[in-house]
């Protein structure tokens, strides 16, 4: 129950709550943010790399928490690998019955351990089990004897696997302090010998805290390598350095064996030698050696309760200078940031936890392998959460009624989201987004839906009124948050507009949240397809005309890509005949099947394929419904289609009177000039 402070830096302050149940009038559309060249605005200085993948604790949380273990508001999710295919994550204050804001209400256990063997992380993190004290019932695992000014709680803060036996480091909580602050009496180290089921939180070493509170490792962080567990340690509260200690692996629950760098070299059993590694303020750490990088990550909450990472060659050091991984600004209220042991190959995954709701929350980052942030979220204010009121704030913007909800129950994440509603007509929410040209990107959020049910959609189109969608995701009645991706591939585009919106058949409202814009982790090729007519679309044609089509399509890939086209010809033989000498592709042979037209191969590099027919235009055709309609889809294996130029054709067919035209006469008063004489 870490109750967050935010200093050096100014408080959002909620203005109110603009209730989705009321409709308002429909006002003026926000505009985006764009830069004076007309390209979207650079994303904020202290903008969220991260992303929010899921909600791991609570109510509608990804393994429904509340319901099966009475895990309802909870914080921290400590975890590490148990060696036998599982993540044990230890949390902190939990409450069945949670009264929130922040860590409150019955039900109140010191701590949990939740179990987990799921291994894509992808689409978030999920639990199998619990350790319980009754069915259902989450146990507390370290017991505390919940007496202020003696000790009111017990708080996990470091866990780690050796030779199948499990270790957990917490620190006892004499007493809360004013925000960020906090006495300890000591920190311990329990171990368990049956997956944690059980375990002896007396006999293991203890760091008593020193008189001026100031004993540097009074909460640690642990991590494996080379024979040794290191122990990385803060004093109590948010305001101290970090320091470093490690012990033999065989010899964890022999205090005399740690070892602690003193600046220079490690010094064997004098806790007092410890030297700072990382300057103040570091509170939370979480450390790992990193085979992508080849040297050691270390994240924690700095000063401004920002979530930062630092890397290292070595545990003692040098830190290089910390980078931001997610803002107050974007996550009011955040804390925590424990990294996940499978973490892998740059993709770091780590908790984050909020003080409104007071739960927990996967978070995504991805780091090169120098250890730099790359591939951030292009998203800017992903979760409405820097809104001052109930407005929508650029650089989102409205088409149609929408605005932000202030409320931690309605909100996925944090205590805000943003929503639309109203009853006839499309409406939406959107952000333009600038992308690099020929790139591959997946845009998520979280949705849910109520009223009247109707179509609705998440995706990316072009700039500008009436651009097409490069992709999308449907749906229609979500009753409960729901994540949705789209894939789509930038093409010749420097910038996108993101949206999710819907379309109206009565009273609906749609919110929003926690969304995100990034690179695909898989660069895909581009598929391009163009069709053309001639006599070109939009043209008249009569009885006997002979229409010709072409279709064309190419990859920028550099290897064979399979691509499936089909050319939907039902709007065109109900007016003419189609020739069927005329069909004819550059590449493998089309297929006529019914109304439609298919073909299916492989495109080399650097190859068009082209498919050609024609058609001839009846005598009757005026009478039916005139047009000549010709619809193009394409798909691949691979590569995404980034534009259908021409894909939808349309010609019409006119009456043809082959009478001459009447000759017109000079429009002059009186009568016509006569021929005489000169």
């Amino acid at each position: 129950m870490l109750q967050p402070v935010r200093r050096n830096t100014a408080l959002i302050v909620a203005l109110g709550a603009l209730v989705v149940g009321a409709l308002a009038p429909t006002g003026a559309v926000a505009a985006p943010l764009v830069s004076a060249a007309g390209a979207p605005a650079e994303p904020s200085p202290d903008h969220s790399p991260g992303v929010v993948v899921s909600k791991m604790t609570g109510p509608k949380s990804l393994a429904a928490t509340d319901t099966r273990w009475a895990v309802t508001g909870t914080d921290l999710g400590i975890m590490w690998d148990n060696g036998s295919g599982e993540v044990l994550t230890a949390f902190g204050d939990t409450f069945g019955d949670w009264s929130g804001p922040g860590g409150g209400g019955g039900d109140w256990r010191s701590n949990v351990l939740l179990r987990s063997s799921d291994t894509e992380l992808s689409d978030g993190m999920t639990f199998d089990s619990a350790v319980e004290d009754a069915p259902g019932h989450a146990a507390e695992i370290i017991p505390s004897l919940k007496v202020n000014g003696e000790e009111i709680t017990t708080i996990p803060t470091a866990g780690i696997a050796v030779g199948g036996r499990q270790f957990l480091a917490f620190m006892s909580v004499r007493q809360w302090g004013a925000p960020g602050a906090w006495d300890t009496n000591f920190s311990r180290i329990a171990y368990s010998d049956d997956n944690g089921e059980t375990w002896n939180s007396t006999d293991g070493p203890q760091w008593t805290n020193t008189a001026d509170g100031q004993h540097p490792f009074q909460m640690v962080a642990f991590e494996r390598h080379d024979g040794y567990v290191y122990m990385f340690g803060t004093p109590n509260g948010r305001f101290g350095a970090a320091h470093v200690a490690r012990v033999p692996e065989a010899s964890v629950l022999d205090k005399s064996a740690y070892s602690y760098w003193d600046g220079s070299s490690w010094v064997l059993g004098d806790d007092t030698a410890a030297a700072p590694i990382v300057p103040p303020n570091t509170a939370e750490l979480s450390v790992q050696y990193s085979e992508h990088t080849g040297g050691w990550l270390m994240t924690y909450l700095n000063e401004d309760l920002d979530l930062v990472l630092r890397t290292a060659p070595a545990p003692e050091g040098p830190w290089a200078e910390a980078q931001r991984l997610a803002s107050f600004a974007d996550y009011p209220g955040l804390y925590g940031g424990y990294l996940h042991p499978w973490s892998d190959g740059g993709e770091l995954y780590l908790t984050l936890s909020q003080w409104e709701p007071y739960n927990v929350y996967l978070m995504r980052v991805e780091i090169d392998e120098t250890g730099t942030v790359v591939n951030p979220n292009l998203i800017e204010n992903p979760g409405f959460e820097r809104a001052v009121d109930g407005t929508m704030p650029a650089p989102w913007a409205c088409t149609g009624n929408c605005g932000v909800d202030i409320n931690h129950a309605w909100a996925h994440g944090g205590t805000k989201q943003g929503w639309m509603r109203h009853n006839a007509g499309w409406i939406d929410v959107h952000q333009d987004v600038a992308v690099e040209p020929n790139t591959t990107y997946t845009f998520t959020g979280f949705v849910v839906t109520g009223g009247a049910p109707a179509p609705g959609s998440i995706g990316v189109r072009e700039l500008g009124a009436g651009g097409s969608t490069l992709a999308e995701a449907s749906f229609e009645s979500v009753g409960a948050y729901t994540r949705y991706s789209v894939t789509f591939h930038s093409g010749d585009r420097t910038a996108v507009q993101a949206f999710v919106g819907s379309n109206l058949n009565g009273d609906r409202w749609v919110q929003i949240d926690d969304l995100s814009l990034v690179k695909a982790k898989e660069q895909l090729p581009a598929l391009t397809v163009t069709a053309s007519s001639d006599p070109v679309a939009g043209s008249e044609v009569v009885r006997d005309d002979v229409v010709t089509f072409e279709v064309q399509a190419s990859t920028d890939s550099a290897s064979p890509e399979a691509v499936t086209l089909a050319v939907d010809l039902a709007g065109l033989v109900d007016d003419t005949a189609l020739d069927p000498a005329s069909v004819r592709s550059s590449i493998g042979e089309p297929v006529l099947d019914g109304s439609t037209l298919r073909w299916s191969g492989q495109i080399a590099p650097g190859e068009t394929l082209t498919i050609g027919f024609a058609a001839t235009v009846r005598r009757d055709a005026y009478r039916e419904d005139s047009q000549l309609v010709v619809t193009t889809t394409a798909e691949a294996d691979r590569a995404i289609l980034t534009s259908c130029d021409g894909c939808d054709l349309s010609l019409f067919a006119v009456h043809y009177d082959p009478r001459p035209p009447r000759p017109e006469f000079p429009d002059k008063p009186g009568k016509p000039d006569r021929p005489g004489k000169p």
